[in-house]
């Protein structure tokens, strides 16, 4: 490919990038505030979820192994 051609592609490319670009519906900072907090929130729910389930694995699992081997 020639180096016109290239930069050809090039420029039509970032016309099209920011024709689309245009098109987005960004949103409000109060509402990207909003949408960080839920997620933030829904995190730790997860992370506490995941953290009793492996509490309760490890002991199920030690207490199993405990048991067939003494």
């Amino acid at each position: 490919m020639s180096p016109v051609a290239l930069a050809q592609k090039s420029a039509a490319y970032i016309r099209e990038v920011r024709a689309e670009m245009r098109k987005v519906t960004w949103p409000s900072w109060d509402d990207l505030r909003k949408m960080t907090v839920v997620i933030i929130i829904f995190v730790i729910i997860i992370g506490i979820i995941i953290g009793i389930m492996d509490i309760i694995a490890s002991k199920v699992l030690i207490d199993l192994v405990g048991r067939l081997f003494t």
